[in-house]
């Protein structure tokens, strides 16, 4: 048999051993570093979102979701939300009101918030609560109370309803014994329109009267001021005195 002309040396043997074994760390290499991007893609997930979705789940199956803020856009994460609960009735009214009133929150006329003490707060923006019979002159606010009358029909709760006007302190109030009697006073007139025309049960309605105005942002100017003159309702579940 003949030999080679030209036999392999040692060092080209060594040489391509060296780079397969180049070949086999860069492969290493390679996913090592896909590896990363993966995770450190993951990592960045938008929690956020995760947690609107997390929220929409949890509401197709009928559980609360107990992070939320007042105005409902507050949350503080899934991990945190220990929401296997089934919903409380407060939630579903603030859901069912939500949605027949669309038409007012989108007029910017109603806020709706829930607080995690399952306290429901309707803020009607309206102006001149001090003069006349306000509910009478306002249809939207008569289409709010008969749907509030509606919705809430047969559940044991308590509405206290309060009103907030920025200019009181120029109000004439001698007829009155003080400010928390001239709020009790329009909030009262507001109070027996939802008893007696729209059949509010009596007993489950309270007046609530502050002693000056509260202000819910930086109203330094008129228009400002104006548009923070509004009448409040709370709803909260029926304390039991025991």
């Amino acid at each position: 048999m003949r030999r080679p002309r030209f036999p392999k040396s040692k060092t080209e043997e060594v040489s391509h051993d060296q780079e397969r074994w180049l070949l086999t760390y860069a492969d290493m290499i390679t996913l090592l570093l896909g590896l990363f991007i993966i995770l450190y893609a993951i990592s960045k997930v938008d929690s956020k979102k995760l947690s609107e979705v997390a929220s929409d789940i949890k509401k197709g199956f009928g559980l609360k979701v107990t992070t939320i803020g007042q105005i409902v856009d507050g949350g503080v994460g899934i991990l945190e939300d220990d929401s296997m609960e089934p919903k409380s009735e407060i939630f579903h009214l603030w859901e069912r009101i939500g949605h027949a009133l669309k038409e007012l929150k989108d007029k910017a006329k109603l806020k709706l918030g829930l607080a995690e003490a399952e306290e429901l707060k309707l803020t009607f923006i309206t102006p001149d609560l001090a003069k006349g019979d306000i509910v009478e002159d306002d249809p939207d606010l008569q289409f709010a109370f008969k749907q509030l009358s509606e919705l809430s029909k047969g559940m044991d709760i308590d509405i206290i309803v309060r009103v907030q006007i920025p200019y009181e302190s120029s109000i004439d109030k001698s007829k009155f014994q003080n400010a928390w009697d001239y709020h009790s006073h329009r909030a009262s007139i507001i109070a027996e329109k939802m008893v007696n025309e729209f059949g509010i049960p009596r007993e489950q309605v309270s007046v609530q009267g502050y002693a000056v105005f509260q202000k819910s942002n930086e109203n330094d100017t008129p228009e400002k001021k104006a548009k923070d003159e509004r009448i409040e309702i709370l709803i909260r579940k029926k304390e039991v005195i025991k």
